[in-house]
């Protein structure tokens, strides 16, 4: 009898010990970096040659839970599917072991279904069973804790390495939006010593990259053009096709001796081109004579620009057409004209300013926006938009941000 005892506890310290070494062994793999087919042949062995559990099959759901991948499929002639929807495992009582019929009708009669949890939430499902025809309790339910400590162990390192792969995705491309943040704001001018006006500007993109853009150059008949432009939708897309609708516009404009609106129908082909429909652009542009007295404008379903009067008076320059790229061909364009004095100016701005709203859902409104031009005669431009930005930033408060920020502002001399 006593001889029975020591055997017996020889074999339980010897199982414990083989248990402690397959852990220590799946850890050691997992750290090492592994394949995953190299950590499931590690969890097939330590199951099947050691403990007799020889019938294996293991799904785990993705991070969104979305799909389950087969990862395992041992001992089993069924045919398995690589994947399962995660509405056919929500169909399952998964809160507790269970018997394997609802996943496979050819089951062995001592398969059962155990999940895996993780924060309350099953995150795998394992059949598991033997194919011995022995008496006694099966293998299954002799060592169900380790089963389920070494899946937990495997499936929880699987998640983790997934959510280091896309979070090291996601650092590349918050790296990439940056760098082409940066990129784009390199494409709009910061000095204007170039034109014959008092000039400033101020971008605030939404998010690391915007598809707003204003510039202000000479052409070659010493013309100078004023311009801010919104194309349709965010993202890198949409600063993709603004980068190259500034320079389709620079080129244009400055060997051009058209009128404005022939330039408008090429820039208007072009942006179809480009685009294919998918996205459009509005977009206002002002031409001043050589002599500095009079504005021609086309107004291309923008925000209608502030035109302020030396004697206080403001208007809002709206004639055009509708914006770039809606249609193969602009179905017509209204040509406005303005005259010029000094003292004079023009703020131009994109709807991310005057259609921010505030806790009320009240807009800014361009009234709002005259009176604050209107109220710094003289001032540098550069204040007077800092100014107009506080007061932005002051009206909406907690309110988030509803677009991108653009303002461009020219004082005539």
């Amino acid at each position: 009898m006593t001889h029975g005892k020591e055997r017996r506890l020889k074999e339980k310290l010897e199982l414990r010990d083989f248990k402690l070494n397959a852990l220590l062994q799946v850890t050691q793999a997992i750290n090492s970096e592994s394949s995953e087919s190299e950590l499931m042949s590690q969890y097939v062995g330590a199951l099947k040659e050691n403990l007799g559990i020889d019938r294996l099959v293991l799904y785990a759901s993705d991070l969104d839970g979305q799909r389950w991948s087969l990862l395992v499929s041992e001992g089993t002639d069924s045919a398995w599917p690589a994947s399962r929807p995660s509405s056919f495992f929500k169909s399952l009582d998964l809160d507790g072991i269970g018997l394997a019929g609802a996943l496979d009708a050819d089951q062995h009669p001592s398969d059962v279904v155990v999940p895996i949890h993780q924060n309350d939430e099953a995150i795998a499902v394992v059949l598991a069973g033997d194919t011995s025809d022995s008496r006694g309790v099966s293998p299954v339910v002799k060592h169900l804790n380790f089963l389920v400590t070494l899946t937990n162990i495997l499936v929880v390192a699987r998640r983790n390495r997934q959510m280091n792969r896309r979070n090291l995705k996601q650092e590349a491309l918050r790296r990439e939006l940056e760098l082409a943040g940066e990129m784009q704001a390199m494409l709009l001018p910061e000095r204007w010593d170039h034109i014959d006006l008092d000039v400033a500007g101020h971008y605030q993109p939404h998010t690391e990259v915007g598809g707003d853009c204003y510039d202000a150059f000479v052409t070659e008949s010493n013309e100078t053009v004023i311009c801010m432009a919104d194309v349709s939708g965010k993202g890198m897309s949409a600063a993709l096709l603004m980068s190259n609708f500034q320079a389709q516009v620079r080129a244009l404009f400055r060997a051009h001796t058209g009128t404005l609106t022939d330039t408008l129908h090429v820039l208007n082909r072009r942006v179809m081109d480009i685009a294919q429909g998918e996205k459009y652009i509005t977009f206002f542009v002002a031409k001043l004579n050589t002599e500095g007295t009079t504005l021609d404008y086309v107004n291309c379903g923008h925000n209608p620009p502030l035109f302020l009067h030396p004697d206080g008076r403001h208007e809002l320059l709206g004639l055009g057409s509708v914006g770039l790229g809606m249609f193969r061909e602009i179905p017509s364009v209204e040509e406005g004209q303005i005259q010029v004095m000094a003292g004079s100016v023009l703020c131009c701005y994109t709807d991310g300013l005057v259609e921010q709203e505030d806790a009320a859902e009240v807009p800014f409104g361009t009234e709002r926006l005259a009176t604050l031009l209107k109220g710094h005669d003289g001032q540098a431009l550069e204040g007077v938009h800092q100014q107009i930005v506080d007061a932005l930033e002051a009206f909406r408060g907690d309110t988030p941000r509803l677009d991108d920020t653009a303002m461009l502002s020219c004082r005539f001399r």
